[in-house]
């Protein structure tokens, strides 16, 4: 069991994220807005583990630092760099005009698969 509440907290978070993209993928909805729960989603899990391990890290939104931060503690992370990088795109990308991000249904589906399976991962080395 669990006993950081700060680590739960940040995991807490983490998968209200996910369940929002999912939900926004059920419903059709915006797939700006549901890529963009993915990235939120995989940066707090990220940030769980980092806290979860006592390490330090600066205020950034960019999942590939994180994943680098986290790769220095458990080397296992390497795995994750493709999704990470793929993940890492919907943070800026969909935030501000006059971009607008339109994503087809198989790059949100596998937003939501990256998000879904690395977030195990991580849940499954804290808990």
């Amino acid at each position: 069991m669990l006993k950081d509440n700060l680590t739960k907290e940040w995991i807490i978070k983490s998968q209200n994220d996910l369940k929002s993209a999912e939900i926004l993928y059920k419903e059709d909805g915006p797939t700006d807005s549901l890529c963009f729960h993915c990235h939120q989603a995989m940066e707090k899990i990220l940030k769980a583990f980092l806290v979860f391990n006592k390490k330090e890290f600066p205020k950034t939104h960019d999942l590939v630092h994180l994943l680098n931060l986290c790769k220095k503690i458990d080397g296992s992370f390497k795995t994750m760099e493709d999704e990470a990088s793929f993940l890492n795109r919907f943070y800026i990308e969909v935030r501000y005009p006059p971009e607008i991000a339109v994503y087809s249904k198989e790059e949100c589906r596998e937003a939501i698969e990256y998000t879904q399976e690395l977030t195990q991962f991580i849940v499954n080395k804290i808990v």
